[in-house]
């Protein structure tokens, strides 16, 4: 999918995060489901059980954080928010179909849409802590789409699905922040946003009235978010516009406990990143890299770096590697 660039610009979904109820069987369930390799970066030093591991998924990651609250489902197969989609190939839908029936993975079948922007097939399916997700198999698959493909033919990160409770909100917040633009098609519902990304893949936001429990989860369980890939040149100018425009939260759960209010009421703003690397950050410069949009759903800058004019394919460069640049160009520095 190629789109006009400009700075700033969203590239793909590098990874996400999900609660679960057991981690070790989260861990066991993506890599038999989902072809997911081994498990890093336990994202917690204190006492007592793992509190998250990520798992690799060819040149992405997918991350399950821990919770001891209840999780609830999540609106059936193919309705809840947020979920995630995986790239396929159309060939290997069968395929998918009869892992999904062995696995005993509850699933929808093969279903043929436009609906949300781009023609292809679709699969619905869920994990055990109804935690939702989708195999995408598009008419056309973007270049990168299969790189590092696992082994039952899974590929990158294609799309999450969103709640938006302003639709016009929603788009013009991640155009002035994300450089992304909507699709037209009259395909696509007018209960439905789509934004394109420049390499491939796709933000999709569905109107709601209210909120489900599971989009403020980044409140709520802690971890809970996305990484969206952006030129490693464009990441600290975009830092720097999100910074000087939007409030900084200084919620931090671990600290203060669970949230006495609707984070839904509050506005759209910056906040600490709740991994180790997330804090000694905010530590240092005083401001947070995790983003919440206008209705909670969050996410923070990955830059990526290519030897290609895309970011077909890439290598990401997270917060780490922007400390030294962050601090020199820090005011009163």
């Amino acid at each position: 999918m190629a789109i006009d660039e400009r700075p700033g610009t969203l590239h793909w979904v590098d990874h996400f995060g999900v609660p679960t109820n057991d981690l070790d069987r989260w861990l066991q369930w993506v890599a038999d489901v989902l072809g997911t390799t081994e498990a890093w970066h336990d994202t917690d030093n204190t006492p007592g059980p793992r509190f998250a591991a990520f798992r690799n998924l060819g040149t992405a990651h997918i991350i399950g954080f821990t919770t001891t609250d209840p999780i609830p489902e999540n609106g059936g197969l193919g309705k809840g928010a947020p979920r995630y989609g995986f790239y396929i190939k159309a060939e290997d839908i069968d395929n998918h179909l009869r892992r999904l029936d062995e696995l005993n993975v509850p699933h929808s079948e093969a279903i043929r849409t436009s609906a949300e922007g781009d023609p292809g097939t679709v699969i619905y399916f869920e994990d055990p802590d109804h935690n939702q997700f989708e195999f995408w198999a598009p008419d056309r698959l973007p270049e990168g789409a299969m790189e590092k493909a696992s082994k039952f033919g899974v590929g990158r990160i294609s799309h999450g699905v969103y709640e938006s409770r302003d639709l016009d909100r929603t788009a013009a917040f991640y155009n002035r922040y994300c450089a992304l633009d909507p699709m037209q098609s009259a395909d696509i519902p007018i209960d439905t946003l789509v934004l394109p990304l420049a390499a491939g893949g796709r933000l999709i936001f569905k109107k709601v009235d209210k909120l489900d429990v599971r989009t403020g989860g980044s409140t709520l369980w802690r971890g809970v978010h996305n990484g969206f890939i952006i030129r490693a040149e464009d990441f600290i100018p975009s830092y720097e516009r999100v910074w000087g425009e939007l409030d900084e939260w200084d919620y931090d759960q671990r600290r203060d406990g669970k949230l006495e209010i609707d984070p839904g009421d509050l506005p759209a703003r910056t906040g600490q990143h709740g991994s180790e690397a997330g804090r000694r950050w905010k530590a240092m410069y005083g401001r947070g890299d995790q983003i919440y949009d206008p209705d909670t759903n969050s996410f923070h800058f990955v830059g990526g770096t290519s030897d290609r004019p895309t970011l077909a394919t890439y290598e990401s460069q997270y917060m780490e590697d922007y400390v030294a640049e962050l601090m020199k160009n820090k005011p009163g520095n």
